[in-house]
């Protein structure tokens, strides 16, 4: 074998070892950085969604009323129109940062996971949407300017399903947004165990940079002494 053959295996094996090394490092800093913001997507989105279910509540929880009448600078014993209406909306806005911070991840799953993991977060803002519109309407329209028709009164059960959960069954509403909850999950979770998966490929990595260095010290060692 010649020898120039010899002296330059080694160091041809070195840069061919470093070479898929940095291909597995940027590889792996890119699984990385997607299982984190897997992890954030899933996170924020389960915060939505126990948003929506607060929101949607159909008890009250302790002071809303008094705190509402007080905002709008009514007496706290004295009940507002369409307040069943005014309480949601008012539960909406004490809860949007949630929704906000979800835009951000939305566009950056939109960017790593696709089309479909941002399809998700757009099904869970209808139903918020959703939810708006119907306490909108129904703390807009005052009862003395409301006719008991059956289309009226077919439209204000309407909103009633939209703003209480489980006044529907079933509850389109609510059923949207556990399906949109479950497809995401579906999406994102594979990218939460990428980093193990790229574990064999950084372990086999350090082990041929240790043989290669090896082979470079053999082949040094093998040269004639000038």
């Amino acid at each position: 074998m010649p020898t120039w053959f010899t002296t330059l295996t080694p160091y041809v094996l070195a840069l061919v070892t470093w070479s898929l090394g940095f291909w597995a490092w940027r590889y792996q800093l890119r699984a990385k950085r997607r299982t984190e913001l897997a992890e954030e997507a899933l996170l924020a989105f389960a915060n939505a969604v126990d948003a929506m279910a607060s929101i949607r509540a159909p008890m009250s929880f302790a002071g809303e009323h008094a705190a509402l009448r007080k905002e709008l600078g009514e007496p706290e014993d004295k009940k507002l129109p369409g307040e069943d209406y005014r309480i949601i909306l008012w539960r909406l806005g004490r809860r949007n940062e949630r929704f906000a911070e979800l835009r951000r991840v939305q566009l950056l799953c939109k960017y790593h996971f696709g089309e479909a993991a941002h399809d998700a977060f757009e099904r869970l803002h209808h139903a918020r949407h959703r939810v708006w519109v119907a306490a909108h309407m129904g703390a807009t329209v005052r009862d003395d300017n409301w006719e008991p028709t059956p289309e009226n009164m077919k439209l204000r059960r309407e909103w009633q399903d939209a703003i209480w959960a489980g006044a529907a069954h079933p509850d389109p509403i609510a059923d949207a947004v556990s399906a949109a909850q479950r497809d995401l999950e579906a999406i994102l979770t594979p990218h939460l165990r990428a980093d193990a998966s790229l574990l064999p490929i950084a372990v086999g990595w350090r082990a041929g940079k240790a043989r290669a260095a090896a082979l470079i010290r053999r082949g040094d060692s093998s040269k004639p002494a000038e």
